[in-house]
């Protein structure tokens, strides 16, 4: 399962988290020069990032199925649906949860 149980400030130099998951991995997100949709709120910037994804098909199954990855991270933490770090950790953990009793069935 890779619920996420903890986050704080990355270690690294070119990061901005560090999230820590309940297996006991760790994932650092956010480049410290780039503005995410925590930081402005811009909806347009948001789905461009969005956008900039879909171009590389790699990485869109990486987040389609929900594997655990520094860019699934980044999408649902910072670029989540709310302008709120805690509440796109609670949304995500939600979503994984759903997906995990839908692939149980």
């Amino acid at each position: 399962m890779i619920l996420i149980i903890n986050i704080e400030k990355s270690p690294l130099k070119n990061r901005r988290y560090r999230i820590y998951l309940i297996n006991g991995d760790h994932y650092d997100i956010g480049f410290n020069k780039c503005s995410y949709y925590i930081d402005n709120k811009d909806k347009v910037q948001r789905e461009m990032f969005f956008q900039f994804l879909c171009l590389d098909k790699k990485t869109m199954k990486t987040i389609e199925n929900l594997k655990p990855s520094q860019v699934l991270y980044e999408s649902f933490i910072l670029n989540g649906p709310s302008k709120n770090l805690i509440n796109n950790i609670n949304f995500f953990n939600k979503e994984i949860l759903k997906w995990n009793i839908k692939e149980n069935n």
